[in-house]
């Protein structure tokens, strides 16, 4: 009974999504509606955090057509790749996910709302950089009566909260972590944050880890910072439910322990962009269109967990493009 209510709560969800993009889509100015939703997510992947804030709020109505796109191109009723990936979580979790997810919920680079949206959970704060994406999901969170907060703050700096969440989720964003200062500030923030025991749970995109030793070592990262990872639950997430389209994104949940172990990394450059797969975005751009065209035609419904350790086994330290994905 609770399964099926949360389907029909996220399918009102994604009806709120259409309606608050048609809103802002009479808003957006001609000079920037040609502009695509990967071609601006690259610009901003390119940026530092300042940079990335400074180029949305100078070009006037570029920060509206990126609401809008991800409202209709990231969420797209459940077929764009940043509501898959909530999909995904949702499904893997299963049962567990109200022991795992609980209680104050903090959403680090929550974007439209997609993870409390798609989750249907409730008691959410959500923070982003981009104060038009914080619009959209306060628009969508209006036609859904929910009364989850979203405020702007940058996840590179000092969070603005005390230890008052039971759990962090970050979907997606983690990648945009650049030095190894930054990282050290995200998992000191979410450590401070946390409550004892709290939950964190990252989802990081296909590309963005390039071989099974790379997700060892993230693992220990994790550790070193204050965590223990649940490696019976993290791994590599794919879909199994479609001959000619893959979904695959890697997913980490860890627990707080009592004692924070170390502020030192693995090694003095530590840092996400590190573990990214060694293919230009050409190349990454001729495999996508392997299985998908400019919009995901399918909407994925089923997924299965590969651990890290399963992984290992499978591929040994293979890169994880792919033409390796697609064979597990």
């Amino acid at each position: 009974m609770i399964e099926i209510k949360r389907i029909e709560t996220v399918k009102e969800w994604y009806k709120a999504c259409k309606k608050a993009a048609a809103i802002l889509y009479k808003t957006i100015p001609e000079t920037y509606k040609s502009r695509t939703f990967y071609g601006i997510i690259g610009d901003i992947k390119a940026l530092p955090s300042k940079k990335a804030l400074s180029l949305i709020s100078r070009k006037k109505g570029l920060g509206t057509q990126f609401a809008y796109l991800y409202l209709n191109h990231g969420i797209d009723e459940g077929k764009g790749y940043q509501a898959c990936a909530a999909e995904a979580l949702t499904s893997i979790l299963g049962k567990r996910k109200y022991k795992i997810i609980k209680g104050q919920v903090l959403d680090v680079g929550c974007a439209v709302g997609v993870t409390a949206g798609i989750l249907s959970l409730e008691n959410v704060t959500g923070f982003d950089l981009f104060t038009d994406l914080l619009s959209a999901a306060q628009s969508v969170n209006s036609f859904t009566n929910r009364t989850n907060k979203f405020i702007a703050a940058d996840m590179t700096k000092d969070w603005p909260f005390g230890t008052c969440f039971d759990t962090i989720v970050c979907g997606l964003v983690c990648h945009y972590l650049k030095t190894q200062s930054e990282v050290v500030t995200f998992f000191s923030n979410a450590y401070r944050v946390l409550k004892r025991h709290g939950s964190l749970v990252i989802t990081m995109p296909s590309g963005s880890i390039s071989k099974t030793s790379d997700l060892d070592n993230l693992f220990d990262a994790v550790e070193k910072s204050g965590f223990k990872v649940k490696r019976e639950l993290s791994g590599l997430v794919l879909s199994t439910d479609s001959s000619h389209s893959l979904f695959w994104m890697f997913l980490i949940i860890a627990e707080k322990v009592p004692a924070k172990v170390s502020d030192i990394f693995i090694h003095p450059d530590f840092a996400f962009p590190q573990y990214r797969t060694p293919l230009t975005r050409e190349e990454k751009g001729a495999q996508a269109r392997k299985t998908v065209t400019k919009k995901r035609k399918v909407k994925h419904e089923d997924f299965k967990l590969i651990t890290a350790g399963e992984l290992k086994k499978k591929v040994s330290n293979t890169i994880l493009d792919y033409s390796t994905v697609v064979q597990l």
